[in-house]
């Protein structure tokens, strides 16, 4: 957890949002700073934290003033249940705005997603335990900051506000 260094680019994958559009993992962070989460629509446990987590977010982001636009990606990681429809209700149920989207990895890329987001080359849990941690990354899609798990709104502000001014 903390600040990322060196920053680091994911390989790019293959995401399908929540309008059914397939786009790349890098078209999505290019050109803004960028807040992450990994969820999946189906968990009654930590994912409605996550998904209350980023609706704070939102709603202090407006406050930011900024160089770069901020947003917020809800990747769901059970690609066999999160998909469009469900990515759909996921951010209506948390009263997202246009600035928070939600896509999906394919099934052969989600364990690299996750691999890479983490920064540790230990095998992966099944998506119950998945990681509560937020991860950002500046306006050429470099991942710079990894939280604590569940991080306090206002601190996932401050990195963005940081990344924004740069």
């Amino acid at each position: 957890m903390g600040l990322v260094s060196p920053p680091v680019r994911l390989d790019d994958v293959w995401l399908v949002d929540q309008t059914g559009k397939n786009r790349l993992l890098s078209d999505l962070l290019l050109q803004n700073v960028t807040a992450l989460q990994t969820i999946y629509t189906g968990c009654s446990s930590v994912c409605p934290l996550q998904g209350a987590l980023f609706n704070a977010v939102q709603d202090r982001i407006s406050l930011i003033r900024t160089r770069y636009p901020l947003q917020l990606i809800s990747i769901g990681i059970d690609p066999l249940s999160d998909s469009p429809p469900a990515l759909q209700e996921w951010l209506k149920r948390f009263q997202a705005g246009p600035a928070w989207k939600a896509a999906t990895p394919t099934l052969r890329d989600v364990d690299r997603m996750r691999t890479a987001l983490s920064g540790s080359p230990l095998p992966l849990g099944n998506i119950a335990d998945h990681s509560t941690q937020i991860y950002c990354f500046d306006a050429k899609g470099m991942l710079r900051w990894r939280s604590a798990d569940l991080p306090r709104a206002d601190d996932v502000c401050d990195v963005l506000r940081a990344l924004a001014r740069t």
